[in-house]
């Protein structure tokens, strides 16, 4: 009987402290997140008592009614439009760099609550400002003579350095062609200024805490699963990627480059981490070994 009991007592204290380890590294995983998120999320500047319009403009306005478009597709090009802003503090900014990425200058007219966009391609837009607050955005395109109020909405959050934002110009040059042929490292330059721009993406996920995480409309010529980064097949490869390049030789070229920098040994985190930080410490190994 004494032999029965001290048995079950060591029974009972092993599964507790089992139960505690289980315990012990759920909350790891959750602490992890939440310091990852921590880290990131210091480089945001919080624009939720800012009252001064131009200053709520700088940041990433995305159309409310095409979110839909990013939960429900993974096409590698934006098939279907995905409208949206991200305006600078330095009077840059990008349009829909999720399908027809289109870059220039920005400026705004208070007295007549107008937004003056003029392109790289020389050609311009022109918006009035309905409402605004630190998350949502109501234009009228009034350089089309239209009357619809567009619904945009933000995190109501912009980067301190705006070299930290993945939707910065100087962090998307490497999409806009080149108008002449380039050498081998200008094209490993170019490859790695599309690794940074990811790099920068999963950053950017982690500081917002965002619950939906997709990249549908960039090119790339990588396919991101939960924990694992692959090469995308030769004959998959979307023609937005072949647009970064020079020529359909260069774009390869660089494919071959991203292919050999893949099959490099990594050491993938087995901490309880979130798949969006264990893809993001590999692609960072990937930048430097690029």
């Amino acid at each position: 009987m004494i032999f029965l009991l001290a048995m079950l007592g060591a029974l009972m204290i092993s599964c507790k402290d089992q139960q505690q380890k289980t315990e012990d590294v759920a909350k790891s995983g959750t602490d992890s997140a939440t310091l990852a998120n921590k880290i990131y999320s210091k480089q945001l500047l919080d624009l939720s008592n800012e009252t001064d319009i131009a200053k709520l403009l700088c940041q990433g306005w995305e159309l409310e009614d095409d979110l839909d478009v990013i939960r429900d597709n993974g096409y590698a090009e934006g098939i279907y439009p995905f409208r949206s802003f991200y305006f600078a503090v330095d009077s840059t900014c990008i349009k829909n760099p999720r399908n027809f990425m289109e870059y220039g200058r920005w400026s705004y007219d208070n007295t007549k609550k107008l937004i003056n966009i003029r392109y790289s391609n020389g050609s311009r837009d022109e918006y009035k400002i309905a409402a605004i607050g630190p998350t949502e955005l109501i234009l009228i395109n009034s350089g089309e003579g239209s009357v619809t109020k567009l619904k945009f909405i933000a995190a109501g959050k912009r980067y301190k350095d705006k070299m930290a934002d993945p939707y910065y110009t100087d962090n998307n040059r490497w999409r806009i062609q080149p108008r002449y042929s380039e050498n081998e490292e200008q094209i490993r330059q170019r490859l790695k200024a599309c690794i940074h721009f990811y790099v920068l993406f999963y950053r950017d996920n982690l500081a917002k805490g965002d619950n939906l995480i997709s990249f549908y409309g960039f090119p790339t010529c990588l396919r991101w699963y939960s924990g694992g980064i692959y090469m995308v097949k030769e004959e998959d490869l979307a023609q937005n990627w072949f647009k970064c390049f020079y020529s359909k030789a260069e774009a390869m070229q660089a494919y071959k480059m991203m292919r050999n920098t893949v099959l490099k040994k990594y050491t993938w985190s087995k901490a309880n981490e979130t798949w969006v930080k264990k893809n993001l410490l590999v692609l960072e190994k990937m930048y430097d070994n690029l």
